[in-house]
């Protein structure tokens, strides 16, 4: 299902409300940094978002973090949504046995020619950054 707001306010709304509600419900500094409202089809608005509200309902439940940095950029032909906390950080080496989050994460990405990237180690927060290339909105996949 699409968020109603990701359809009729866009994107950059609906990623600012959600860093919001996690400011509000769980005492997290959540620092947003978004570019303006891209023109592109709604599939890709929605993979953006759903990557950028798993990596926050990572960051809730397992990393223990203070700070968030939520950044979304856009030029003519890429996209790029970056998370980083300083939380407590992970092996992304490691297998996660039941947890789905980050192999949903990567198809996300895949699924729209995009990549996903994670960077984190024990002690040291978490980086994730979803590339992909920027569709006109008039472009269907």
């Amino acid at each position: 299902l699409r968020p109603e707001s990701l359809e009729l306010e866009g994107l950059v709304v609906a990623l600012t409300k959600q860093a919001a509600s996690i400011r509000a419900r769980h005492n997290i500094d959540v620092q947003s940094t978004l570019c303006a409202e891209p023109e592109i089809p709604i599939e890709q608005k929605e993979a953006l978002y759903r990557i950028a509200q798993e990596a926050l309902h990572n960051i809730v439940k397992h990393a223990h973090a203070t700070h968030v940095e939520l950044e979304l950029a856009a030029d003519r032909d890429r996209l790029a949504l970056t998370v980083r906390d300083n939380g407590r950080g992970f092996d992304p080496a490691q297998s996660f046995p039941g947890h789905l989050g980050l192999r949903s994460m990567h198809e996300r990405a895949a699924r729209l020619g995009g990549t996903l990237d994670v960077t984190s180690t024990p002690g040291s927060g978490t980086s994730i950054r979803a590339r992909m290339p920027a569709q006109r909105a008039t472009e269907r996949s």
